[in-house]
C-alpha cells in the first residue's frame, strides 16, 4: 500500500511519516523465539503489560490525571511533549482503515514515532492509548524493530486469511513513554496543572522556581491588584504529615511579604493543629477539589477569602 493511497488526514495535520525517513521490513511473528530484548526493552514491556497506571490489571493503580476527563488534554498533550510528539504523529479516530494497518504492518520507518487509536466511550486519551498498548503486548501483536515497539491491537484476528479488527496501531519508543508517565507524580507536573488552572481564571503568572530559582514557592500569580505567593506539597506517607514539615511549609512563605499565600495539599493529611498553624499565618487552603473548579471556570479564592474573614 502506497502512502499517496491512504486516507487523508491533512486538515488534522497527522502525518503517516516523517519527510526523510526510510521504511524497515518486519514481521509480527517473532524471530527468534522469545525475542532478544536488551534489559531496558524487557522492563517497558513488562510496566506496560502490568503495572502502568489505569490497566485491567491486578498490579495496575489510579492515577486522576490519566482517568479523568477534565485533565485529558493537560495530561495527554503533556506525554507528546515529553514523547517528542506533535499533532502530526497522533491521531484519533472512529475506525481504523484495514488500509493503514497494511500500511504498518510489514514496514514501517524507525525514525518517527505515530499513534493512531480510536477511543471507548468516556475514556480519556491517555487511557485509550494504554489500554490498546497492554492489549496488544497480552496478545503477541507486536514486535521490536531498532528499538522501536510497534503494536497492533485487533480483534477475531485470524492468522490463516489475516482478517481482523483493528482499534489501535501504535509505533513508539516505549521508555519516553514510561518516562513520560513517571512525570505525573511529580511536584512539576502538579505545578503546571495549577497554573492553568489559575490562569483560566484570568491569573496571570508573573514568575516561577522554574525560571527563579531563588524564588521560595512554586509560583507567584496576579489578579487585578493583588498577587499571590502559591506553594504546591505532595506527600507520598500514609496518615498525617509530622510537625516538622507543617515548619517546612511554612519556611516556603517569606514573613515580610505582601503576597498572599495559596498552599495547594491534600487536606487529610494536615490534622487539626497544622491546619491551625496555617491559618494562623493566613495561609490559604486549597485541596484537588478547588483546582477541578477552577479547570471548570469556577474562582474559589474569593469565596475561601470571605469565609476566612467571618
Amino acid at each position: 500500500m502506497k502512502k499517496d493511497q491512504l486516507p487523508s488526514f491533512y486538515r488534522q495535520g497527522f502525518e503517516y511519516d516523517c519527510p526523510h525517513g526510510s521504511r524497515k521490513e518486519y514481521s509480527l511473528f517473532h524471530r527468534p523465539r522469545p525475542l532478544n530484548l536488551n534489559e531496558a526493552m524487557e522492563t517497558a514491556l513488562e510496566y506496560l503489560l502490568w503495572y502502568v497506571p489505569n490497566i485491567n490489571s491486578l498490579q495496575s493503580s489510579k492515577n486522576e490525571l490519566i482517568e479523568k476527563a477534565l485533565y485529558d488534554e493537560f495530561t495527554f498533550s503533556l506525554i507528546l511533549e515529553e514523547m517528542e510528539l506533535t499533532e502530526k504523529d497522533a491521531i484519533f479516530l472512529k475506525f481504523i482503515d484495514d488500509d493503514i494497518v497494511e500500511y504498518y504492518r510489514e514496514a514501517i520507518c524507525t525514525r518517527c514515532q505515530k499513534i493512531i487509536l480510536t477511543q471507548a466511550d468516556g475514556e480519556t486519551k491517555t487511557s485509550s492509548l494504554l489500554r490498546h498498548l497492554r492489549n496488544a503486548i497480552a496478545h503477541g501483536l507486536f514486535n521490536v524493530v531498532d528499538d522501536m515497539l510497534v503494536a497492533f491491537d485487533m480483534r477475531n484476528y485470524n492468522r490463516e486469511n489475516g482478517t481482523y479488527i483493528c482499534s489501535g496501531i501504535m509505533k513508539l519508543y516505549p521508555t519516553h513513554l514510561l518516562k513520560a508517565l513517571s512525570l505525573l507524580e511529580s511536584e512539576l507536573t502538579h505545578e503546571k496543572l495549577a497554573e492553568l488552572a489559575f490562569e483560566r481564571n484570568g491569573y496571570e503568572i508573573i514568575d516561577n522556581d522554574r525560571d527563579n530559582p531563588s524564588l521560595p514557592f512554586d509560583f507567584r500569580m496576579k489578579k487585578e491588584r493583588r498577587t499571590y505567593a502559591v506553594e504546591i506539597k505532595k506527600f507520598e506517607i500514609e496518615g498525617i504529615i509530622s510537625p516538622m514539615e507543617v515548619k517546612d511549609i511554612l519556611g516556603h512563605f517569606p514573613g515580610d511579604t505582601d503576597d498572599r499565600k495559596i498552599l495547594i495539599v491534600d487536606s487529610a493529611k494536615l490534622d487539626e493543629n497544622a491546619k491551625k498553624q496555617l491559618n494562623d499565618e493566613k495561609i490559604l487552603l486549597f485541596d484537588q477539589r478547588n483546582i477541578e473548579a477552577l479547570l471548570m471556570g469556577e474562582d474559589k479564592i474569593p469565596k475561601i477569602e470571605k469565609a476566612k474573614k467571618k
